[in-house]
């Protein structure tokens, strides 16, 4: 008699392979948004808003460790909270309206402080 023994495996990506991943991609949008700021003014808020929706978009099909699904979905929710107001960032860079740019810009900064602690409590150094 015979016995086969069939195992599922383990589909689940370990912790450093998932971070590795992540970590490219916000080097690749780090380098790029770098690009993007020297043309300044409206075209680089516009240039950042739409790296940083590629970005997402790579980010969201990650599949994260069992132990940092948490975490990594709070650093997703964040990062993707920059997007939107980055639009309104641009509309009001364009119509000059610089009280409603400072305040714009503090949103952005909270949310990039959030998504960046998040991103530490995942063990994403590089989205840190």
């Amino acid at each position: 008699m015979v016995f086969v023994v069939a195992g599922c495996g383990n589909s689940a990506p370990t912790n450093s392979s998932f971070a590795s991943k992540a970590d490219a991609i916000c080097a690749s949008l780090d380098a790029a948004s770098a690009k993007a700021a020297a043309s300044g003014g409206v075209a680089a808020v516009k240039s950042e808003q739409a790296l940083r929706a590629a970005a997402l978009s790579k980010l969201e099909v990650l599949s994260a460790p069992y132990n940092l699904a948490g975490p990594y979905q709070a650093f997703l929710y964040e990062f993707a909270q920059v997007e939107p107001v980055l639009g309104r960032l641009a509309a009001a860079t364009a119509a000059h309206k610089e009280t409603q740019v400072t305040s714009l810009e503090a949103q952005v900064d909270g949310f990039e402080r959030n998504a960046k602690g998040s991103a530490t409590d995942a063990g994403l150094k590089g989205c840190a």
